[in-house]
């Protein structure tokens, strides 16, 4: 599809879905600019704010679906009257009920437990110990106890499998929240202390040039005034300086290295280059909205001519040093613009090699400590608890400093997500009550009639989006603007494109503190990182239902890791063609896939 672009000024670029804004910054690790592409708060596919969902012309299909399970629900209902003389049946209920209390008071505790969070970060700031490596075993003990006191409870309390599976996916999603936000304040805090000791190095060596800092300064501050004197006009036509070239259906999420220190990289090549087809969708020809970490669109290459000067003063300048740790620049970028840069430290500039590469270390590290967004948080200003209480609100797993917010919390979103809550939960109640229980396989049933019998409720009962009702509804009450929390995964038409777009907040955590990790922290490949990636999954995966039907079967295991090979298929370009029979094998894997389990899990 092709994406109507308008230019209101240099690196800003208006789309009928929102503003990309392109800024270029110095990384810190390997003194390159980089490219950022930022997009504006977003919405999900199905909210009825959404301008695109609410054009399409196959709208009036989603309505039908939904007063199509009204009438099943009323139909279900009136039959359980004339039958039981009851609107719904309580069999399930009084199983889902019991215990309730001692439940309740569990998941309190469990997340009451993780404020422990602030206190291990205050700890890194105070020295007590360094985060590689002390400061890794504290928090991955911890974790581990975490995850496990959730799971022998519920084993020890023997509690029906909708009890201990909801304490443990609970768990799980609060230990991933816990362990990005310590990562990322570990790292923070490797780097400010890092900083510390250059600016000690530097005070040595300012201490110790002849003349001192005084006579460092006034060589530093001439020399620059004799380059600002060299700068010229650029000539009409060539691209302005700090202006990346875009590419055709460029990801809005790509953080983009380029080639070199004077130039920019594609950021769509380079995205394809650090994430490969973990993240790309740009490849497999998604419509807008539906690739990677963020939305896509047409971006046709061009070069924008405006005259402009070259900074030679600033071009001049020797690279930081390319081992430095690094912060805020690995955070998602899709989500907020990148801070302004702070100019140079003035003795960037001086002749002293020694001492204009601490200065720009200096420089390179303290950009790193300041987060991207309208309030600039500098860490430590982070860590205090008010901080992480926010964050547990935020219906996102990825910590980063600052988040897009929105103005206003509308009362009445907050009322329709609640009542959405409770109808969807209600229509999942009367379908495992009425169409999934009944019909629960046993030794001995015929496998078809099983599999058909709950192929189509299963399927209907994971339809249901509860990101829209839940997520966007913690998202209102805490001004979390960006609320993408799936995409449109129904179109589907191979399984790596499913798992980036069915649960994003899941997907964001495993690209950023799996994926992403495993390259840079143990130099894998791509095709390793995602295979260890895809095997961390399917293990927590395999646990849960370890915990929900008290058995050690690796079904879901070995269902999970099968997708690589079908991935792998899915990429031919024979079945890259048509995109029809691709989303007709992936909703019969879906669907199949379900009663699968339920067979195997419950008789074998």
């Amino acid at each position: 599809m092709t994406t109507t672009l308008s230019k209101t000024k240099d690196n800003v670029i208006n789309t009928p879905g929102g503003v990309i804004h392109v800024r270029p910054y110095r990384s810190s690790s390997n003194a390159q600019l980089k490219a950022v592409l930022s997009f504006t708060p977003r919405v999900s596919s199905l909210d009825r704010t959404n301008e695109r969902s609410q054009s399409d012309e196959f709208r009036g299909f989603f309505v039908l679906f939904w007063i199509g399970l009204a009438l099943l629900f009323l139909r279900t209902s009136m039959q359980s009257w004339e039958e039981n003389r009851t609107p719904l049946s309580w069999n399930f209920g009084r199983l889902i009920t019991g215990d309730a209390l001692v439940l309740a008071i569990s998941d309190i505790i469990m997340v009451l437990t993780m404020f422990v969070c602030v206190p291990f970060v205050k700890g890194l700031q105070n020295r007590w110990y360094k985060y590689y490596w002390t400061g890794v075993i504290i928090q991955h003990t911890f974790q581990t106890i975490y995850l496990g006191t959730a799971v022998w409870w519920g084993w020890h309390r023997q509690w029906y499998w909708v009890q201990s599976g909801f304490l443990v996916l609970h768990s799980m999603s609060s230990m991933m929240k816990m362990h990005s936000y310590m990562s990322h304040n570990g790292m923070l805090a490797t780097v400010y202390f890092q900083l510390q000791e250059e600016k000690k190095q530097l005070e040595e060596a300012v201490k110790n040039a002849p003349g001192g800092r005084e006579q460092l300064l006034s060589e530093a501050a001439e020399r620059k005034a004799h380059l600002e004197a060299l700068e010229g006009p650029t000539p009409v036509g060539t691209p302005a300086p700090g202006t990346p070239a875009l590419s055709s259906r460029s990801s809005f999420s790509a953080s983009a290295p380029s080639s070199g220190t004077t130039g920019y990289e594609d950021p769509s090549a380079a995205l394809r280059r650090h994430v490969g087809g973990f993240t790309d969708a740009s490849k497999e020809g998604t419509p807008e909205g539906s690739g990677g970490l963020g939305p896509s669109a047409e971006i046709r290459q061009r070069k924008i001519s405006k005259p402009k000067k070259k900074n030679q003063a600033t071009d001049a300048l020797p690279p930081p040093r390319p081992n430095l740790p690094l912060g805020t620049s690995l955070e998602p970028s899709h989500s907020t613009l990148p801070h302004e840069p702070s100019p140079p430290s003035p003795l960037a500039w001086s002749s002293n090699e020694q001492v204009a590469l601490l200065a720009r270390n200096i420089d390179a590290m303290q950009e790193e400590l300041v987060s991207n967004g309208a309030k600039g948080l500098k860490w430590p200003q982070n860590v205090t608890y008010r901080h992480f209480l926010d964050f547990m609100f935020f219906p996102t797993l990825v910590y980063q400093l600052e988040y897009p917010r929105t103005k206003t919390m509308r009362p009445l979103v907050v009322l329709e997500k609640v009542v959405a809550t409770l109808g969807t939960f209600s229509l999942i109640y009367t379908i495992t009550e009425h169409y999934i229980l009944p019909v629960i396989p046993k030794p001995g049933d015929p496998l078809i009639r099983s599999f058909i019998n709950l192929a189509l409720p299963m399927m209907v009962n994971y339809l249901f989006i509860i990101f829209e009702c839940v997520c966007t509804g913690f998202a209102e009450l805490s001004y979390f603007a960006d609320r993408e929390f799936y995409q449109d995964w129904w179109n589907s038409t191979s399984w790596d494109q499913f798992s980036r777009k069915w649960n994003k907040p899941v997907h964001t955590f495993l690209l950023r503190h799996v994926y992403a990790s495993t390259m840079t922290g143990l130099q894998l490949s791509r095709t390793s990182a995602a295979f260890v990636t895809f095997l961390l999954s399917a293990l927590c995966h395999e646990l849960v239902m370890a915990v929900v039907t008290k058995k050690i079967r690796p079904y879901l295991f070995l269902m999970q890791m099968a997708q690589l090979p079908m991935i792998a298929l899915g990429r031919l370009p024979i079945v890259k063609r048509n995109k029809t029979v691709g989303n007709i094998v992936f909703w019969a894997g879906l669907m199949s896939g379900f009663p699968l389990l339920a067979i195997c899990y419950l008789i074998y």
